[in-house]
């Protein structure tokens, strides 16, 4: 018979293990063949994301360079424009060439390499002077009208004229001396108003109107007539965020000045050029990061790095250089990082499973080795080789494998669409032929003989070996963890290095290898105990199976170590996800510090009244800055920054905020003359003394005071102690938290975010929820969610799968035991306590021993992984473990290894009766 013939007679009888083979390949293959695109496309999600989420300010590459380009050599940096003339006469001033100098700018943008050179838009500019302070109008409310002179190279077409018209030209005086007044008194000269144009809100503020001209305080500056007013096109685009003060005034209400307004109003260039000491021009690149792909940031950042460390001329010759900033490189920075952890976290997730579908692969390849295994032997005793023999089975492995392989690599392509790499093409390859190899592995000479697990005896040889591999393998994971944790944290992420760092990924990996090891080593010998306890009983069923466990495990060890990966998996998924998403609350709270934050203009006594009540706030902490004082310490003195509060009022906001201090209602009782304080920050440990000798009692350190501003070391006080102790005044506030009513529903929130502002409509209202909301609501925040979901159900599927084929694996033993134990009188039902028997020991290892993983894989992690960029934070998140999601979890994975058994239960009993016996005689 041919081997071809061979092959084909197989896979027309007992199909159903040659389609679970095939299963697992193509299951295999669709998560290679998917899983890094997701990936790549959640980090180009999450750089976009990031960088939408940023300002122009903080993601545009910026220059500000002193003078006013496009001049050429025509342009002296300290004194303006050559303008070729002297004296009291007026000149035409010369014009900037700013087109063409941003045509410099386009050629240095194209000149960069890519990715940096798709990422830069069309350059523009905007050149400015200092605030000058010109001539209130009368009937005017504002006490201190301002005005800042701006000309750019479009901004004529970024507004749509109201009324009036553009600026023009007008005449310089060339020697702006002559303006001044000679000995005798006399001005020599008197300049031309400066034409400009202003923006109709601008104009209602200050109370200019058309035509109206308003002297400057600025004696070597013109006077200002307004000849136009414009509406933006777009308020909310990217120039005015560069441009400033231009479409809406600045306004600030000085309690000693009264109103001061600042508005930024736009001239002829060259009119300005010539007028303006010391200007200032901003350019900018707009960046577009929409089409960089996940491969291309790290080049992205090195390139912005390199752009923003040079200095570089547009144009040759002209007096503007470009020494460019951006926040882009920030931005970069922190999404490398968060693509780090996340990269890290989805490789640890993913090389469990990983091992576990290998375990269930060779269940299943012995599981259809079992189905031949009489065709194999009857080959093999008409002389056929053992080679030929694995020739066959490899060859009903390749058959199945390679086009469910291709049918999984399609399956990722539909569920993730986008390009395939070498390396995704090499993965599914090696799902294809991973069926064949586990075939030939386990059509061993030995593998194809039937053979009594329960009556092997195990080769001294055997046993050597096994135990050498286990040595190794746990010295392995020694070896790898203490490498990994000796090297620490790897944070600050370029991009540069491997994607994953191959020790993260092994250690775990060995670790939870270590542990299914150990489980196999332990669980024999306990389970011997327990038979000896059950021999005693008299029934039957317990003590048989806890019997079969020691000697005849169902599927070997195989299942019990794929059911620890298993377990092991989904809970370090459970417990990661609830670590990160910890850190992502305390982060959120640790920045507001309270339910809500007020922070911005100044707020007495009776604005905080006011604040209280509002309805639904139950308490008000305002916080005062008693500014910064050197205390005496154990390292001599150290600089802090003193807030005072009311203790009693903070301790009721912040009762339930993550990091707050515990025992600040105690700063209110100070106990004898000492100072009660709580510390925060880099402060010394010991005693600490007020300048002056007043003795300090710290209560509590903390690492940080949530909700106050950042301060390198701080000391928080009760306001009404500290100004008696320290004959220091109340002061004001400019900070305020305030508590809301337990049991506050979101539309509560924001009812009192609305009425908070009402009350201070010039503060910052900040609320952690939005905060906390905004950080998990990321690309990476939600790719993480969903691996850990997927590992769990992942692993779910695994556990099942594991059950079930080792439960069919051990089938035709159980069997052939049922048959002999029925004609003894084998009551009905009595299979059922069995099976539970062959799986029970082992699932409440895998569980106990995942378990342990769960908490020990994630632990891992935190000390070599950085995962600050994913919570927000400075400090890596505390290891948190929801006990209701756990118990769930165990609960979950002890109903599907019940479904799988139940499943296998049915399987095995078809064809009972006549297998029995058959197996019997």
């Amino acid at each position: 018979m041919s081997l071809l013939l061979l092959v084909r007679r197989h896979l027309r009888t007992a199909a159903g293990p040659t389609v679970a083979l095939a299963v697992i390949a193509m299951l295999a293959a669709t998560v290679t063949s998917a899983v890094p695109r997701a990936v790549a496309a959640l980090h180009v999600e999450q750089l976009a994301h990031a960088t939408a989420q940023a300002s122009a300010i903080a993601r545009d590459v910026i220059a500000t360079s002193p003078g006013v380009p496009g001049y050429g050599a025509g342009y002296v940096a300290d004194d303006g424009p050559v303008l070729g003339a002297t004296g009291a006469g007026s000149v035409d001033p010369p014009q900037p060439d700013l087109d063409g100098y941003r045509d410099g700018l386009r050629a240095l943008a194209a000149a960069q390499p890519g990715p940096l050179a798709r990422v830069l838009g069309e350059p523009d500019l905007l050149v400015s002077g200092e605030r000058v302070d010109v001539r209130p109008v009368e009937g005017n409310d504002v006490a201190a009208p301002r005005i800042v002179l701006r000309a750019g190279a479009t901004a004529r077409d970024q507004v749509e004229l109201v009324e009036g018209r553009w600026p023009e030209p007008t005449p310089v005086v060339a020697d702006r001396d002559a303006m001044l007044p000679g000995p005798d008194g006399v001005v020599d000269a008197e300049p031309v108003p400066l034409e400009v144009a202003m923006s109709t809100a601008s104009a209602a503020e200050l109370g200019w109107t058309l035509g109206s001209v308003h002297p400057t305080d600025d004696p070597l500056l013109p006077p200002a007539e307004l000849v136009g007013t414009w509406e933006p096109r777009d308020a909310s685009a990217d120039y005015w965020v560069h441009g400033p003060l231009a479409v809406t005034p600045e306004v600030v209400l000085d309690p000693n000045v009264g109103k001061i307004a600042t508005a930024a109003v736009f001239a002829d260039p060259g009119t300005l050029g010539a007028w303006v000491t010391g200007p200032t021009t901003r350019i900018w690149f707009p960046v577009d990061t929409s089409a960089v792909t996940s491969a291309d940031a790290p080049a992205l950042l090195a390139q912005l790095r390199g752009l923003t460390a040079t200095t570089s001329t547009p144009v040759e010759g002209d007096a503007v250089t470009l020494e460019p900033t951006s926040g882009l490189v920030d931005v970069l920075e922190r999404v490398l990082g968060q693509r780090q952890g996340v990269d890290a976290v989805v490789a640890v997730l993913a090389v469990g499973p990983l091992g576990a579908l290998v375990a269930v692969l060779v269940l299943a390849a012995g599981l259809v080795l079992d189905r031949r295994r009489s065709a194999l032997a009857l080959v093999r005793a008409r002389g056929a080789s053992g080679v030929w023999a694995r020739g066959v089975v490899a060859v009903e492995g390749l058959v199945v494998g390679l086009p469910a392989a291709v049918a999984g690599t399609a399956l990722g392509l539909v569920v993730v669409p986008g390009p395939v790499s070498p390396a995704q093409l090499v993965a599914a390859l090696g799902c294809g032929l991973a069926p064949a190899a586990a075939l030939g592995a386990v059509a061993t000479s030995r593998g194809t003989r039937a053979r009594r697990a329960d009556l092997d005896v195990v080769p001294v040889r055997r046993r050597r070996h096994r135990l050498l591999v286990e040595a190794a393998v746990v010295l392995a994971a020694g070896l790898t963890t203490a490498l990994a944790l000796d090297r620490g944290v790897v944070a600050g992420a370029d991009g540069t290095g491997p994607a994953v760092d191959p020790l993260v990924v092994a250690a775990p990996l060995l670790v939870s290898v270590t542990a299914a090891l150990v489980v196999l080593r332990l669980v024999p010998p306990v389970v011997r105990g327990v038979e000896r306890v059950l021999a005693r009983r008299a029934d039957l069923v317990p003590f048989l199976g806890a019997a079969r466990v020691r000697r005849d495990a169902a599927g070997g060890l195989l299942p019990a170590l794929a059911l620890v990966l298993a377990v092991g998996v989904a809970a370090s998924s459970t417990v990661l996800a609830a670590t990160v998403r910890d850190g992502v609350t305390r982060e959120a709270w640790g920045a507001v510090g309270a339910d809500v934050r007020v922070a911005g203009p100044l707020m007495d006594d009776e604005t905080v009244s006011t604040l209280a009540g509002v309805a639904g706030v139950a308490a008000v902490a305002p916080v005062v800055d008693l500014g910064r004082v050197q205390v005496e310490d154990a390292g001599g003195t150290t600089t802090v920054t003193v807030y005072a509060t009311d203790a009693e009022a903070l301790a009721a906001v912040q009762a339930e905020v993550p990091g707050a201090p515990e025992r600040s209602a105690a700063l209110v009782a100070p106990d004898g003359g000492t100072l009660p304080v709580v510390a925060a920050g880099d402060l010394a440990d010991g005693p600490l003394r007020w300048p002056g000798g007043q003795e300090v009692a710290v209560l509590e350190r903390v690492d940080r005071l949530p909700g106050f501003p950042p301060a390198t070391a701080a000391l928080l006080v009760d306001a009404t102690t500290a100004a008696a102790r320290l004959d220091v005044g109340a002061g004001s506030s400019r900070l305020a938290l305030l508590g809301l009513d337990d049991g506050a529903t979101a539309a509560d929130r924001a009812r009192v975010e609305r009425e908070v502002a009402a009350v201070e409509p010039n503060a910052v209202v900040d609320d952690p929820v939005a905060g906390e909301r905004a950080l998990l609501s990321s690309p990476s925040a939600a790719g993480l969610r969903t691996a850990f979901v997927l590992a769990v159900v992942l692993s779910a599927l695994l556990a099942a799968a594991t059950v079930v084929l080792a439960l069919v694996l051990a089938a035709p033993a159980r069997r052939r035991l049922l048959a002999v134990l029925r004609t003894l009188g084998l009551p009905p039902g009595a299979e059922r306590g069995i099976v539970a028997w062959e799986t029970a020991p082992w699932t409440a290892a895998g569980l106990l021993a995942g378990g342990a993983l769960g908490w020990a894989v994630p632990a891992l992690v935190l000390a070599v992984v950085d995962l600050t960029p994913l919570t927000g934070g400075d400090t890596a998140p505390p290891l948190v473990a929801d006990p209701l999601w756990l118990g769930a979890l165990a609960l979950g994975l002890v109903g599907v290894v019940a479904i799988g058994a139940a499943v296998a239960g049915r399987l095995g009993r078809r064809r009972d009766v006549d297998q029995l016996r058959a197996g019997t005689d």
